[in-house]
């Protein structure tokens, strides 16, 4: 459906504009995302869902003050308060999408930082209550968020980054989405 295309088009130009590191980190956890869902054996409607949520899930920092989102060193308490809102405004900006999958897209964006520990935000979901879509995208968004250059920070190794997601295995990150990202970066090593 053309309008629909439009709309997602539309959303990628707002986050390109907004913030072209955000863009290209989004386009990057999407192509992962894909990888590693086809590995979990997602079936084709929620590949299809994860590969928009990836794509789109930070779309909320586009709602975000610049004192916050371009802040060049690491967020105090109140500004990081800011940047945890994020996943909400993009669950309602992809909502408003008027796409039939919209609302399931949505979700998964809403989840992007939820805990497999059930320490995450913003709804404190824990194990199995979180999709396991949006976990895929938490593994994935963590790889890549620490394995690129950041304002406050050069990039990470990826072996620091791999033991930094261990040690966050059963608590921020689940622990078989980590076993199957760790095989599926063995099995393509140039992925990520």
């Amino acid at each position: 459906d053309p309008p629909l295309a439009c709309s997602i088009d539309a959303l990628s130009m707002s986050l390109q504009m907004r913030d072209p590191y955000t863009r290209f980190h989004c386009d990057r956890v999407g192509t992962m995302c894909e990888q590693l869902g086809r590995y979990c054996d997602l079936d084709a409607t929620d590949l299809s869902h994860l590969a928009l949520a990836a794509r789109f899930h930070d779309i909320g920092k586009i709602g975000i003050p610049d004192n916050v989102l371009l802040h060049p060193a690491r967020l105090d308490d109140d500004q990081r308060a800011i940047m945890r809102t994020h996943p909400e405004r993009g669950e309602r900006i992809f909502a408003a999408t008027g796409r039939a999958d919209a609302q399931a897209v949505a979700r998964l964006i809403r989840g992007h930082h939820e805990a497999y520990d059930g320490s995450g935000y913003p709804d404190g979901l824990r194990g199995s209550d979180i999709p396991l879509a949006a976990r895929v995208l938490t593994v994935v968004d963590a790889w890549d968020a620490m394995t690129s250059e950041r304002p406050y920070r050069d990039a990470m190794e990826r072996s620091r980054v791999m033991f930094l997601l261990e040690d966050a295995s059963g608590g921020m990150i689940d622990p078989q989405v980590l076993g199957a990202f760790q095989h599926l970066l063995r099995r393509e090593p140039g992925l990520g």
